[in-house]
């Protein structure tokens, strides 16, 4: 009976990643999988609670978890509907930079056709996003930019550290409702030699009343966490995707301004040149 539970269980996190991972746009832009679907949301014209902290995000708002990335084709396709998405989601901060900026392409497939994820519209939101990061590296960074072999580097590592697995598997290692609303991506820069770590934000959820919003891409909580990758610039991250994560109570209604809620640390890792203010 035992054995057949824990299969059971195993079972369970590998649908409700590959369901995640499988969503087209509207999974990136706040709809949850399995049980999250099913659950709806608190009825807006009624007055919200005040809600602490899940049980376990309570106890320990920060730490870590081992994570995994999804195979490489099934990476890239959750990567160019977050590229090619309506709203901003991708965004860069270096040294040289006042603010963190956007990376959103110029031209490229509408929302409407972004379900169906070809080859050519993959290797079109790479090449888009691969450009301006690029630039963007190169005018903040200048004599420091990096080299060819490390900015390919970067470019591949964060294409595949953007993915909502690594949501769900905090929401399910947390014991929280198995969906990440809202997702964003920063690329942080630092230090000398540089150094480089993908933070995805999400809002995050224990009940199905601490959610609000009417439509998909406004659901949010009052309850955010910042998923902090491995050094993207490292010689070899091996296969073992060991993750940071901070949780925090927030007050916003798009997770873009509880990234700029953020920014004041994030600013002070990258002037001390350390990721300390990010890991506490």
């Amino acid at each position: 009976h035992r054995d057949r539970t824990v299969a059971g269980c195993a079972s369970l996190r590998a649908v409700v990643l590959r369901q995640a991972s499988a969503r087209t746009l509207c999974a990136w832009m706040g709809c949850g999988g399995g049980k999250a679907a099913a659950v709806g949301v608190h009825d807006p014209s009624m007055k919200p609670k005040k809600d602490a902290l899940p049980a376990l995000l309570s106890k320990s708002s920060s730490g870590s978890f081992q994570s995994a990335l999804p195979p490489p084709a099934e990476g890239r396709r959750d990567f160019a509907r977050i590229f090619f998405a309506d709203e901003r989601k991708i965004f860069v901060v270096a040294p040289g930079m006042p603010s963190m900026r956007p990376i959103q392409p110029t031209t490229g497939p509408s929302s409407a056709h972004i379900g169906d994820m070809s080859e050519q519209v993959v290797e079109r939101a790479i090449s888009l996003f691969s450009e301006s990061l690029g630039t963007q590296l190169t005018q903040a960074l200048g004599a420091s930019k990096l080299d060819a072999q490390e900015l390919g580097t970067l470019i591949d590592r964060a294409i595949a550290s953007m993915t909502v697995n690594i949501g769900i598997d905090f929401a399910l290692h947390m014991k929280l409702l198995p969906m990440f609303l809202q997702p964003a991506f920063l690329i942080v820069l630092l230090g000398h030699p540089m150094q480089a770590r993908g933070a995805t934000y999400g809002f995050v959820a224990e009940a199905p009343h601490q959610i609000c919003g009417d439509r998909p891409e406004s659901k949010r909580t009052p309850f955010c966490v910042r998923l902090l990758s491995p050094n993207l610039l490292a010689e070899d991250i091996g296969s073992h995707w060991e993750v940071q994560y901070n949780a925090m109570e927030v007050h916003t209604s798009t997770i873009t301004q509880a990234v700029e809620m953020d920014m004041p640390k994030i600013r002070a890792a990258i002037q001390d040149a350390r990721w300390d203010p990010l890991l506490q």
